[in-house]
């Protein structure tokens, strides 16, 4: 039997449905849901999240939220999720780059550590999706 997976964003639901399994970006490290998985709760953190849904990979880059598994159900609560289809490449590499020059700047006036935390979460976001934007992507 299959997972029902939904992923819910402040916008919205960003996928509804079944899935085979998937691997997701935990706050304590990623983890793998299957099947039948032992119910809990984890935080998410930025990164890539897999689901399998038997045809292939779908590919997405999320950011903070929290995961609920419960037996054969999963939820993501998270800020944001952009499947590979979706993200303009170009626009994630100028993200990146603006997020380096400020990241310089702050150093060069030595700014407070909040600031710097800022600027290095918006790094870490751009070079996910320029990470998943390179992967195989399929219609969801």
């Amino acid at each position: 039997m299959p997972l029902v997976l939904n992923i819910v964003t402040p916008e919205g639901t960003r996928y509804e449905g079944r899935v085979d399994g998937l691997v997701v970006p935990g706050a304590e490290g990623d983890f793998g849901v299957l099947p039948g998985h032992e119910r809990f709760l984890a935080a998410v953190r930025i990164g890539e999240l897999q689901i399998q849904d038997g045809r292939s990979a779908l590919w997405a880059a999320v950011s903070d939220g929290f995961a609920e598994v419960n037996g054969d159900k999963v939820v993501l609560m998270v800020d944001s999720c952009e499947f590979a289809g979706d993200i303009d490449a170009a626009r994630a590499e100028r993200a990146k780059a603006r997020a380096e020059r400020e990241i310089e700047e702050l150093r060069a006036s030595h700014a407070d550590a909040n600031n710097f935390l800022i600027e290095e979460r918006a790094l870490q976001r751009a070079l996910i999706r320029i990470q998943i934007a390179s992967r195989p992507h399929r219609p969801l």
